[in-house]
């Protein structure tokens, strides 16, 4: 759902209220609402299966945080993190090579564990305190909106950073990394997530960091 549509669907939810909530409320039962609609595939499945086992091997190397929740759905987005949680992954990620998958659930595991989430909703009850009020959130929609996507443009890099961290512990060195990133396509910039271009030149930017840290660490 694009960014837009999502300040107003949250927005609506409050306002359309028969009782007083206060916007992290409303932005708690959207996103429930969101899950409940998303049909889980049973884990027999051999694309859930798959995508279980990489979510399982970021277990072992203690990259899920323990409170992390693997959700596999047929329908819906691609993968999104949703109560602060729990990792929805749409089944036809299970098809892509491990490596693909790993990097797209250690980055759902991001925004987990930098806890986006409880960041997320901070920045709305700076824009909306109290209860949710119609005549008010009509009024801070136009600045809500570029705060909110300034701030998902800084969660997506930060989960990046994670995902990339995560797997060159696992052992997969940059090359297959950068090779790994063109495979999931080029996309350009939204509301919600900087283009391919941006994040490859962010995580080329991390990487040079750690070589650089590590050549004075070795002096």
């Amino acid at each position: 759902m694009k960014l837009k549509a999502l300040i107003w669907l949250v927005l609506a939810l409050g306002a359309s209220s028969a009782w007083c909530e206060t916007i992290d409320q409303v932005l708690q039962r959207s996103q429930q609402m969101r899950l409940d609609q998303l049909p889980e595939v049973p884990a027999t499945e051999p694309a859930a299966a798959a995508l279980r086992a990489s979510f399982e091997r970021l277990q072992q190397v203690s990259v899920a945080p323990p409170d992390a929740q693997l959700r596999v759905v047929s329908v819906g987005a691609v993968a999104e993190t949703l109560q602060g949680n729990v990792v929805v992954m749409n089944m036809a990620l299970g098809a892509l090579p491990e490596i693909c998958r790993l990097f797209l659930i250690a980055h759902e595991l991001g925004h987990v564990t930098n806890r986006h989430w409880s960041q997320r909703i901070a920045l709305y009850q700076q824009f909306i305190p109290g209860e949710v009020v119609q005549a008010q959130t009509d009024a801070v929609a136009p600045q809500l909106g570029p705060a909110a996507s300034m701030q998902s443009h800084e969660q997506e890099f930060d989960a990046d950073a994670f995902a990339m961290r995560s797997l060159l512990d696992l052992g997969y060195t940059r090359e297959d990394l950068l090779e790994m990133f063109f495979r999931l396509g080029n996309h350009g910039a939204t509301a919600t997530h900087p283009s391919t271009g941006q994040r490859l030149a962010q995580l080329r930017m991390i990487d040079e960091g750690r070589r650089m840290a590590a050549a004075t660490g070795a002096r």
